[in-house]
């Protein structure tokens, strides 16, 4: 168990040491991966929102046209 745990406190060692020494590249690549992360938050966001939308779209057909629309005011008259 010992071990292990020293093993991982060396990885994380050697990784910030390549972290300092590459900087520039590991800066980009955090840009480049915010990036991709807020495209797909705005693209789950927009789909969500779609989805929404089209669960509430409903249209009740109403015998009679126009006057019986209006009679029953929460229907909506679809020619």
């Amino acid at each position: 168990m010992i071990m292990l745990k020293t093993l991982v406190e060396f990885a994380l060692v050697v990784l910030l040491i390549y972290g300092f020494a590459h900087e520039k590249q590991m800066i980009e690549f955090e840009q480049l991966l915010k990036k991709a992360i807020v495209i797909k938050y705005r693209l789950y966001k927009k789909n969500k929102r779609l989805a929404e939308m089209r669960k509430n779209r409903e249209f009740k057909l109403v015998n009679g046209g126009r006057q019986a629309a209006k009679a029953n005011a929460d229907s909506l008259y679809v020619a």
